[in-house]
């Protein structure tokens, strides 16, 4: 049996708990109070932390206030860091096989090719061992930039992945190398509507697109997985046609 005393304590206590539950505020929410409140006061060290686009006070305008209008159920897409790893580094190193060889080639043909060369510039034809040297040297001149396309494509490839994931997955005190695993990348889309202000003029409602992501990683070393945070990565205004059906 509960006394009269106690009753008169628990009530209160109770009514901080549902207090509490009911009116928590949601982890996307914080996170966008927290990102416009460090766009707004030029943080870019907390900016870094917590999103890969910078909302520019100047340019976009400061977010005084906002609400959380849609929120689409997150998109989950598979990751290859190890994978994708694995191939920029093979194209790096097929690159620097193939430019020891040019550089053989360049060293034991360096007179043939200076005639190449200054043939090449006057517009002139070229006969007998410059002509074979020139066909070579064009070939030669040719693979380099499929090779150079080729690690550009792997290392671009790589970097839109390894970035979203660094940031994710960021802890100054248990550094990870995110090319040691796989992992799911989360991407989850929202429409918000902002009190957006811009210089002197006063403050207007503006609807805009926010989209968060989100990485765990995953089949590291011995196993070991890693879980991420949700970051911001895009935002614009939503009818700038960039925002996605929701």
């Amino acid at each position: 049996m509960v006394r009269p005393r106690s009753l008169a304590l628990l009530v209160p206590a109770l009514l901080c708990v549902i207090v509490a539950v009911g009116c928590s505020t949601p982890p996307e929410q914080q996170l966008l109070q927290k990102y416009f409140q460090a766009a707004r006061m030029r943080d870019n060290v907390t900016l870094g932390n917590i999103a890969t686009v910078i909302m520019s006070p100047e340019e976009q305008g400061i977010v005084q206030g906002f609400e959380i209008l849609k929120t689409a159920p997150p998109e989950v897409v598979t990751l290859k860091l190890k994978e994708l790893a694995a191939v920029e580094a093979a194209a790096r190193k097929d690159e620097e096989e193939f430019n020891k060889k040019k550089k053989e080639y360049q060293d034991a043909n360096v007179r043939a090719i200076e005639n190449v060369l200054k043939a090449e510039r006057d517009n002139k034809p070229l006969k007998g061992k410059d002509a074979e040297v020139q066909a070579a040297w064009t070939k030669w001149r040719e693979e380099t930039q499929v090779h150079a396309k080729k690690v550009a494509e792997a290392r671009q490839a790589l970097s839109s992945e390894r970035t979203l994931a660094e940031v994710s997955v960021f802890d100054a005190r248990n550094p990870v190398n995110v090319t040691d695993f796989d992992g799911d990348l989360q991407r989850a889309n929202l429409t918000i509507k902002a009190k957006l202000k811009k210089g002197d003029a006063p403050a207007v409602d503006q609807d805009l697109h926010v989209q968060l992501t989100k990485v765990d990683l995953k089949n590291g070393p011995e196993g070991k997985t890693v879980a991420g945070r949700w970051i911001v990565t895009h935002i614009s205004p939503v009818d700038d046609g960039k925002t996605p059906p929701m």
